[in-house]
C-alpha cells in the first residue's frame, strides 16, 4: 500500500493490516482505527495496484527497474533462452519486456508456457515456441528433445 496523498513514493506491506481488518469486520465494516494511515503525513493509505498510472512512480519500482536494466545489459550479445511460465497476454507489465528482449537480442529464444492462451507477436515468431498444455508433460518432452 502507499500514501493516497502521495506525500512520498514508498510502498508498504499490507498483510498485517488486512488480517487485522478481516478479524474485526462485521457486515462489511471495520473499525475506523484499523484503517491504515500514512506514517509520514497521517493520511489514508491505498492499495498500490499495477493498473494505476502512478504504479511505476514509486521508489521501490524505480530501484527494481534499474536492477532489471543492469541485468539486461549484462546479457547483451549472449546466447539466451527466455522462459515464461503462465503469463497471459493481458499482463504486459511482465510479458512485454521479455518479448522486447527476445526481439533485440539476435541469439535469444523465447519460450512461453501458458495453458489455453499462447501469445507470440509476429516480430519474434521465428525465434519462439509456444507451449499450450500441462507444464509437467511439456517440460519432460522438451527435456527428451534436448
Amino acid at each position: 500500500m502507499r500514501c493516497k496523498n502521495r506525500c512520498h513514493d514508498e510502498v508498504y506491506p499490507n498483510q498485517k493490516a488486512v488480517l487485522a481488518m478481516t478479524e474485526e469486520e462485521v457486515n462489511g465494516r471495520v473499525p475506523k482505527e484499523l484503517l491504515p494511515k500514512c506514517p509520514k503525513c497521517g493520511g489514508d493509505m491505498e492499495v498500490n495496484w499495477g493498473e494505476m498510472s502512478s504504479f511505476t512512480e514509486t521508489k521501490n519500482w524505480k530501484e527494481k527497474a534499474a536492477c532489471y536494466q543492469e541485468f539486461i545489459q549484462n546479457l547483451h550479445g549472449k546466447k539466451l533462452v527466455i522462459l515464461e511460465f503462465g503469463i497471459g497476454w493481458r499482463n504486459q507489465m511482465i510479458k512485454a519486456p521479455l518479448m522486447q528482449l527476445a526481439a533485440v537480442e539476435p541469439q535469444a529464444r523465447y519460450i512461453t508456457f501458458n495453458k489455453g492462451e499462447i501469445y507470440i507477436p509476429e516480430e519474434i515468431k521465428e525465434k519462439s515456441i509456444g507451449v499450450d498444455g500441462n507444464l509437467t508433460v511439456a517440460l519432460k518432452k522438451i527435456r527428451k528433445e534436448i
